[in-house]
């Protein structure tokens, strides 16, 4: 018990830089929006979930949120200390479903649409989990994924993600050339997940000085409206039929 305890604390020192990016973030909004800080920090960072509170609902908050709010709101020289020290005692994310190495589902639209997710599960060999010597890897796990899909739901008959991963070539040649094509510019994006937040971490966990930067730089002209188009990179949407996927990686 005590080395998980210490694990998660060695994390939490890690994650400082991402966490205080994250508030300023808010804090931005806050300023602009005269609403409190615990209200921005609960629909445009990832927070609620880094903290293993699951998804956030915004007018809703978890009791675990409220013991947070009440913290971040009493402390304003100390915001960033308050947030790892929360991070650290807080449970891990829990997996919504079954895994398959770095990727993961949920399903949507009454069964029928499977929704991709993806999160770094492989460090090995000092490389990241997208460098090309791991595309087999990668494929292999959606082979697996998608045999799943197919095996426990047979009415599910589309194929769906959202994420900055969109952007990269090594991201979209794990899938069929179809799916990849398909990348969209959605008309609103949560910012309470990975979906963007994600950009700015490296595979060990560290933040990207160059993201950092031209984030906080976007943030004083950021559109209060739109405020995911203040990331370097966009979020962008994926939808395509689900049968070319089983095609792909065979049945």
């Amino acid at each position: 018990m005590g080395g998980i305890i210490e694990a998660r604390r060695e994390q939490a020192e890690r994650l400082r830089g991402y966490f205080e990016v994250q508030l300023r973030f808010a804090e931005v909004i806050a300023a602009r929006t005269s609403r409190a800080l615990s209200e921005t920090c609960l629909e445009f960072t990832n927070l609620h979930r880094r903290f293993g509170l699951g998804r956030a609902e915004v007018g809703a908050p978890s009791a675990g949120w409220a013991r947070y709010a009440a913290g971040l709101e009493d402390r304003e020289a100390g915001r960033l200390d308050w947030t790892v020290g929360f991070f650290a005692q807080s449970a891990p994310e829990a997996s919504g479903g079954p895994r398959f190495g770095c990727f993961s589902y949920e399903l949507e639209e009454a069964g029928e649409v499977v929704r991709i997710h993806f999160s770094n599960r492989d460090s090995d060999d000092g490389v990241g989990p997208l460098a090309r010597a791991k595309i087999d890897r990668r494929r292999s796990e959606l082979a697996e994924m998608f045999r799943h899909v197919r095996a426990h739901h047979p009415a599910a008959r589309t194929v769906k993600g959202g994420s900055w991963l969109y952007n990269l070539e090594a991201y979209r040649r794990l899938f069929p050339p179809h799916y990849g094509a398909s990348a969209f510019e959605p008309e609103r994006v949560r910012l309470d997940g990975t979906s963007s937040w994600g950009q700015l971490l490296d595979f060990r966990e560290a933040v990207k000085p160059n993201l950092r930067q031209a984030l906080l730089d976007n943030m004083a002209g950021m559109d209060i409206a739109a405020p995911w188009r203040a990331f370097p990179m966009r979020a962008l949407g994926a939808r395509a039929s689900i049968e070319p996927f089983h095609q792909f990686y065979g049945r």
